[in-house]
């Protein structure tokens, strides 16, 4: 009776056993030597070049199937040096060919996100800040491909729209502080990895271009739309603001796909804007068109984060994750270590007093916590202006600062100051 049983038992695993065959890892075939090129207008900040970091998001598939949850491989990070060859990420798995010798086929996008639900790619164009951080790549070229010819060129087109605006004024070489914002421009949409099909929104919104430090040039990178109708630019420029009606530009009635549109904007002596419509793409040269827009009288938009219109710091607090923006408020203290908890308000002993960060709130002589941000003085020329050791006359004094939203100390703070300014009591 015991051996029938011993061999109903391994006749059980027997059985067993193929059935569980598909859960263990095949093992590894030939690995995929990838490269990637941008095809078409190169609109990123590094020109026609991939910068050192940059991360694709990949995906390899049967040839000839749909994308879908069956893939081979799904969303897996690769990533450069800066030249056109690309790696798996540190912690990525290396993306190897199917050891039966089938051909697959790959598709990717630029710039990589971990988090990609139903292959939709979401976008939003709210933040111009940092252009490359928004421009939208997607490859669907590579096709056929086996283990007997590893080396896959993916090649890169570009899905957005991107402007530029060259700006000068006959007595004016340094515009510095200049803002140039869009009104009414769509900033959120979703892009489908399956067929490289943009969905259409109709919320709208207000941007503000990215703007050069001299303020000579500004740029951003938009969703394609087929009409200009109710777009307005704006330049705001010491106290005066001028306002030009994209549409006003007859011959240019929609911004494609891929496609970059440069303007030449003149101010004058008595800052009237001229502008010229320069390149509609980077092979065909496109139309002109000048116009002579007057200053208007009208108040500009409201544009949170900006120098006009700083966040307050429960306002900055709340928008983490935004570059190049301006806080405004009240020094009230430092932090003695590296956490929230070691705020202070002690002079008693100056050299204890922190060189490296002060404490900003919106109320002077703030000290919850909860109402205060930690600012990192992290340039060597911020921090020995700013610092309280050096200038403990500068506690309680109001400052408006310009800097990148970003944690600090385990909490929403201010880092990479640029610029700041003293604000006099009124």
């Amino acid at each position: 009776m015991k051996a029938k049983k011993l061999l109903f038992f391994y006749f059980l695993i027997g059985l067993i056993l193929p059935s569980c065959e598909g859960d263990v890892p095949a093992q590894s075939g030939e690995e995929i030597r990838l490269s990637a090129t941008i095809e078409g207008l190169k609109t990123r900040a590094s020109g026609s070049t991939w910068d050192k970091g940059d991360a694709i998001g990949v995906y390899m598939k049967k040839s000839g199937e749909a994308l879908s949850s069956s893939a081979i491989a799904l969303n897996v990070e690769y990533q450069t040096t800066g030249d056109a060859t690309f790696s798996p990420a540190g912690g990525a798995p290396t993306i190897t060919f199917p050891l039966d010798g089938s051909a697959v086929d790959f598709i990717g996008y630029y710039p990589y996100k971990e988090d990609i639900a139903n292959f939709i790619y979401p976008i939003d164009l709210s933040d111009q800040s940092v252009q490359s951080n928004i421009d939208l790549l997607y490859s669907d070229n590579a096709k056929g491909f086996r283990d007997d010819n590893p080396e896959v060129n993916m090649s890169f087109s570009h899905q957005l729209s991107k402007i530029v605006l060259i700006i000068e004024h006959k007595f004016m070489p340094d515009l510095s502080g200049i803002e140039v914002i869009m009104t009414n421009v769509t900033t959120k949409a979703n892009f489908n990895l399956i067929d490289g099909q943009l969905s259409e929104s109709s919320a709208n919104d207000n941007i503000a271009c990215m703007v050069a430090p001299d303020g000579a040039t500004a740029e951003a990178i938009l969703l394609p739309s087929s009409s200009l109708e109710g777009i307005e630019l704006w330049f705001v420029l010491d106290d005066e603001t001028f306002k030009y009606p994209l549409s006003s530009a007859s011959q240019i009635e929609s911004f494609e796909k891929s496609t970059r549109y440069t303007y030449n904007v003149y101010l004058d002596s008595e800052r009237i804007p001229v502008v010229t419509l320069g390149t509609i793409s980077d092979w065909i040269e496109g139309p002109s068109y000048n116009a002579t827009v007057p200053p208007t009288s009208e108040t500009p938009p409201r544009m949170p984060g900006s120098k006009r219109d700083p966040y307050t710091v429960a306002e900055a607090q709340a928008n983490q994750g935004k570059m190049g923006v301006w806080v405004e408020g009240f020094i009230v203290g430092y932090f003695s270590s590296t956490s929230m908890n070691s705020f202070s308000t002690d002079f008693s002993v100056i050299e204890e007093v922190s060189r490296s960060n002060f404490a900003l709130a919106t109320n002077q002589g703030e000290t919850d916590i909860a109402h205060i941000m930690p600012v990192q003085l992290g340039s060597s020329n911020i921090r020995n202006e700013l610092n309280l050791r050096d200038h403990p006359d500068h506690f309680n004094k109001k400052v408006k600062i310009r800097g990148d939203l970003d944690s600090y100390f385990s909490a929403p703070g201010l880092r990479d100051i640029k610029q700041y300014e003293f604000i006099e009591p009124e």
